[in-house]
């Protein structure tokens, strides 16, 4: 199943006189990256956090934020720390001293220094409280991928129909080819007619050059080895995850041959449809830029 990078989810938990909400959204990334805004008094669970969502998410870009109300609503988890505030006032008082300053050292240009300040290493009842951050984040994960996978359905099914287009230019580009083939050869005819009214040439060379004009402008080889992209392409679709990697590599693949046909068939309709071609692949690579 295809999954989306971008979503939103949320969960809750209540008990006990405490509520935790957990948010999370989640936008296109090449890696895994994850951001917390967390409580102070819970900065230190923030490793477990991450750990819980490596286990459910593989790629994206995610930022998720915790909020706890409850019993001890209104309650700071912070506390001052005394060494490093006097430490911060024995510096200005040096630096008044250095500098000459006669002005009074106050409160507020301690209070600049957010070092000073620092959580509580464990709060009464953390531990009980972080089981409910726990169960609120899973909530949350599996509401986001629920909107991710949602919107991944709806991806896949674009995808499916674009990769399915490229089918139909390719047909268009075999049948021109042929004919191109054709006409190169006739075209190739009369110069040599011309060139035998002025000068003998041989049967041998005239071969040759005929083989040597048709393996120029065949474009079947490209035509196989882009077909061949496109089923490689509706496999990784039906596997389960889709891997979107895989997806970016392929399609660079049939940049490739789309660029080998355009400059081999030497034809203004084959170019037209690799054109086309062209604007599809960028509009897939867009596509699957969203996938996990």
């Amino acid at each position: 199943m295809a999954s989306s990078m971008t979503g939103f989810g949320v969960g809750e938990f209540h008990q006990d006189g405490y509520t935790v909400n957990v948010e999370l959204r989640s936008v296109n990334s090449r890696f895994l990256e994850v951001s917390c805004r967390l409580p102070p008094s819970f900065i230190h669970y923030e490793r477990k956090i991450k750990e819980i969502i490596k286990k459910k998410i593989q790629r994206g870009k995610l930022y998720l934020a915790v909020s706890i109300q409850g019993e001890n609503e209104g309650v700071l988890d912070i506390r001052v720390d005394q060494r490093i505030a006097r430490a911060v006032r024995s510096l200005l008082d040096e630096i008044c001293r250095t500098t000459g300053i006669q002005e009074e050292l106050r409160l507020d240009h301690i209070l600049k220094f957010s070092e000073i300040f620092e959580p509580m290493k464990e709060p009464a009842g953390a531990e009980k409280t972080w089981e409910g951050v726990k169960t609120a984040l899973i909530k949350a994960l599996d509401d986001l991928k629920r909107m991710r996978d949602r919107e991944g359905e709806s991806l896949a099914r674009d995808i499916v129909k674009r990769v399915k287009y490229l089918e139909r230019h390719l047909s268009a580009i075999e049948r021109i080819a042929k004919k191109n083939i054709q006409n190169a050869y006739q075209r190739m005819v009369e110069r040599v007619r011309i060139l035998q009214q002025n000068q003998e040439v041989s049967e041998e060379r005239l071969h040759a050059e005929i083989v040597l004009l048709a393996d120029k402008l065949d474009v079947t080889e490209e035509c196989v080895r882009f077909r061949g992209h496109n089923a490689l392409f509706h496999k990784i679709m039906e596997e389960s995850p889709v891997v979107g990697k895989k997806l970016n590599f392929l399609l660079q693949e049939m940049n490739r041959e789309a660029n080998t046909i355009s400059a081999k068939a030497n034809n203004m309709a084959i170019s037209h449809h690799v054109v086309e071609i062209k604007e599809e692949v960028e509009k897939l690579r867009e596509q699957v830029q969203n996938l996990e």
